[in-house]
């Protein structure tokens, strides 16, 4: 089972958004997804309520009790990935999810406020060894546009940006009212596309993780 935790000390990201929709595009292609709500806002779990499928699961953090002892249970019960939603605050429940996660995914919206913000969640992971990357979320819709490519850069300096940006598109919000994943919304979609490579992209991040410690053991 692998765990991939979208974290970040500010709200606003568009994280469980892109969560969710990434969850989706995850259980398209083969992996039975659990998905852990641990912000008190509810954003998933209210997802879910709105939502006609049953898959993939949310846990909401008033049902989640014991971090530790959840992931064990969705282990045993198979799940192949769990995305874990976190508050936008620094709280037990958020460290909790980054020392349990294979990566760690910050969504970074392309200004000032959010590229400060990054400040406590990167000395956070630093300090407990995690692999992590950035996302950066709600850009321009031109994936090479200046600021997107700055924005980047300087992240870049940090910690692995990762290669997609995901632009600010109205099918997002869209989908979210309807209980769904960008990529049940419009299949066909520029930001369907952007989620599904987000999604190709962590697995082969997690991938090379293993890898990597499979070769130093």
């Amino acid at each position: 089972m692998k765990i991939i935790a979208f974290v970040t000390q500010k709200g606003g990201t568009g994280k469980s958004t892109l969560a969710l929709s990434m969850a989706v595009a995850a259980e398209a292609e083969g992996q039975k997804v659990c998905v852990l709500d641990l912000d008190p806002q509810a954003t998933a779990a209210g997802w879910y309520e709105t939502r006609s499928a049953e898959t993939p699961a949310v846990v909401s953090a008033d049902q989640a009790g014991n971090l530790g002892n959840t992931l064990g249970k969705l282990a045993k019960a198979g799940y192949s990935l769990i995305v874990i939603d976190t508050a936008g605050v620094d709280t037990h429940a958020t460290r909790g999810a980054m020392e349990a996660a294979d990566l760690c995914l910050i969504p970074v919206r392309p200004s000032e406020a959010d590229i400060k913000a990054t400040t406590v969640t990167i000395a956070a992971l630093t300090s407990m060894g995690k692999r992590f990357a950035f996302i950066i979320n709600q850009a321009p819709a031109a994936r090479k546009a200046r600021l997107t490519t700055a924005v980047a850069m300087r992240l870049s300096t940090a910690a692995p940006v990762a290669p997609v940006p995901i632009a600010a598109r109205i099918d997002h919000q869209y989908a979210y009212a309807l209980g769904q994943g960008v990529s049940e919304y419009d299949p066909g979609s520029k930001a369907a596309a952007e989620v599904l490579e987000l999604w190709e992209w962590c697995q082969k991040t997690i991938r090379t993780k293993d890898e990597q410690e499979k070769r130093r053991a």
